[in-house]
């Protein structure tokens, strides 16, 4: 509310007639001269009251995490914690990105806990729901993350997945995945792709090409969306290179592809390359990429490179191993050759 003071102004005229007397000071005034007298009158200086700022609360709306509680004895035991996000914003994917944050210190003093925690707050890459198949895909977040593929630590992570995820309604299923592939996720757990259902999970009949590992190596757009992609480096100069992409197999994919294509299945050390297609693709390169190079002196060692070292030293190479690219906002953030026994 705006407060307004008024002040009423005074005038006051004194006319002094005397033959002796002198004129009268007429205290705290402010001072007009003439020749024959002095006339004083008092003027007020206005207040100027300060504009007051309305603000406007934003609205929230209330979404319900799922964290490991309990003393082990049972490995899916899950307790709600509420959470407050802004009503602009999509609950599902507020929930979950609230999650993969981890508990507050008030959640972790009340028993909560997780595999997630500050390391993880930037893990939700997208959602999506769609006939109420709900797909999270996550970055790389298995660093971060130690003991989540034994199996209370499996149990324990998914119940709070599920949990928060089947909150909503309208899902009817999940799919977990790390830049887009299912087997990247359930392989870390040690287990085949599938979906998660409210009674319990139900395995995925994947095409053998959806699952190579990585983000796969069947993209619908000509150039490379964000991932991880593997395939062979045919040029590199400072700002960009040519990419051969390829498909990597691991596992039981390896041995499914390797079928395929009339090879050894399962194939010799648990791996299988498919590389059907001849096409280069121009891949720019970030300003900071950082660069994981296979040591000189063999093996599945890696050593740290500069990228402008690398390139320059790539075509004098005497072997060429494939690499895996990390794309980032269009660009190439990360490059990691590929040991091969």
């Amino acid at each position: 509310m705006f407060r307004f003071r008024t002040y009423t102004l005074f005038a006051v005229v004194m006319v002094v007639i005397s033959a002796c007397a002198t004129s009268a000071e007429l205290p705290d005034s402010t001072t007009t001269s003439t020749a024959a007298e002095t006339t004083t009158t008092t003027v007020p200086v206005a207040t100027t009251v300060p504009a007051t700022t309305t603000t406007v609360p934003t609205e929230m709306n209330t979404v319900t995490l799922y964290f490991a509680v309990g003393d082990g004895s049972d490995c899916s035991m899950v307790q709600g914690f509420e959470r407050e996000v802004p009503a602009t914003s999509d609950p599902i994917a507020a929930a979950f990105q609230e999650l993969v944050a981890g508990p507050t210190a008030e959640e972790a003093a009340a028993g909560a806990g997780s595999f997630f925690s500050a390391a993880t707050a930037e893990a939700v890459r997208s959602v999506d729901l769609t006939d109420g198949l709900l797909t999270i895909e996550f970055v790389d977040f298995r660093n971060e993350i130690s003991n989540a593929s034994t199996s209370c630590g499996s149990a324990s992570f998914l119940a709070s997945l599920n949990a928060t995820a089947f909150e909503f309604d309208q899902v009817d299923r999940v799919r977990y995945t790390i830049f887009g592939s299912c087997n990247n996720f359930y392989n870390w757990l040690q287990t085949e792709c599938q979906d998660q259902t409210r009674t319990g999970p139900v395995a995925v009949d994947l095409n053998v090409m959806d699952e190579a590992s990585g983000s796969g190596c069947t993209p619908d757009a000509a150039v490379l969306p964000e991932g991880d992609w593997f395939g062979y480096v045919d040029s590199a100069t400072a700002s960009e290179i040519e990419f051969d992409l390829a498909c990597w197999f691991s596992g039981t994919p390896a041995a499914e592809a390797a079928a395929e294509d009339g090879e050894e299945s399962p194939p010799p050390n648990d791996y299988y390359v498919r590389n059907e297609s001849d096409t280069l693709r121009t891949v720019t390169v970030g300003a900071a990429v950082d660069v994981s190079k296979l040591v000189d002196t063999g093996g599945a060692d890696l050593e740290s490179i500069s990228y402008g070292d690398w390139a320059s030293g790539w075509a004098s190479r005497n072997y060429q191993p494939g690499v895996w690219i990390t794309i980032e906002g269009g660009a190439i953030v990360d490059i990691t050759e590929q040991y091969v026994p």
